[in-house]
């Protein structure tokens, strides 16, 4: 069983008030949680730009869990696909 980010269950906690004893990796978002799809899209895009990398799911129905949901970030984070290209702004813009 993964352990949750402090991001991810800071960002459960501000977005929809659930407390750190309901945030276990196990938790269904869905059943347990309560969150539908437009809360987890919600959530994905402040995961984004937390994280400042891209989350991408093939199949958002296969993230069920939160356990499931920190492994899909630990895998963004590890391919480190950026959010954005990151622009060089030491010279000047024009």
């Amino acid at each position: 069983m993964s352990t949750l980010s402090p991001r991810l269950v800071q960002a459960l906690g501000e977005l929809f008030g659930l407390t750190p004893d309901e945030l276990v990796p196990d938790a269904e978002l869905e059943t347990d949680l309560a969150l539908d799809s437009l809360s987890i899209v919600e959530l994905q895009v402040v995961l984004e730009e937390s994280f400042g990398v891209r989350i991408d799911s093939e199949d958002p129905a296969t993230v069920t869990t939160l356990g499931e949901l920190q492994a899909l970030i630990d895998r963004s984070l590890a391919r480190g696909e950026p959010l954005a290209p990151r622009l060089d702004l030491s010279g000047p813009l024009l």
